[in-house]
């Protein structure tokens, strides 16, 4: 653990150079999770909140919320991630990112937490004028999360708004 920490908090490093005149972004929406494993299904139900420096390279803190029914169980997951993203693009914005953290699944009285990280890529499409205002976001994450012996594989896709 104290390794994978170290590990982090380098690739994290350059990302920290954040001016002050530079307001922070976040972008808010819907999350749909498919799970890669065999018989893994789809978590159809789901929320993420992002939040960002506005600058070039910088730190991003990732946050989000599935939830999967099938009959009467189910399974909440949460995610807390952290990582670098890079920007491309000054009206509409192609970003890519590599977020690491923590996940957390509860099915009835029982949880787990699991370690891992995410990688993806999206765009901020402008609605009006350029680099201001409100932009809609489309996205797509690779999650893979180490529990005990086996790795827990997932595909995120999101569209939401960028403010």
């Amino acid at each position: 653990m104290k390794r994978a920490l170290l590990i982090l908090a380098v690739l994290l490093y350059p990302a920290t150079g954040v001016r002050a005149d530079e307001a922070p972004k976040l972008s808010l929406g819907y999350a749909f999770l498919h799970y890669l494993e065999s018989g893994g299904g789809n978590a159809p139900l789901g929320a993420y909140l992002s939040g960002w420096s506005a600058s070039g390279t910088a730190l991003e803190v990732d946050l989000a919320w599935h939830r999967q029914k099938e009959d009467s169980v189910k399974l909440n997951t949460f995610t807390v991630l952290a990582g670098v993203r890079k920007p491309f693009g000054k009206r509409d914005r192609p970003y890519v990112h590599l977020l690491g953290g923590l996940r957390h699944d509860k099915v009835g009285d029982e949880s787990s937490t699991s370690w891992g990280g995410a990688a993806g890529a999206g765009i901020d499409l402008a609605t009006s004028g350029g680099k201001g205002g409100l932009h809609i976001r489309l996205g797509a994450d690779y999650e893979m999360f180490f529990k005990n012996s086996e790795n827990l594989k997932a595909l995120r896709l999101t569209a939401g708004f960028t403010f």
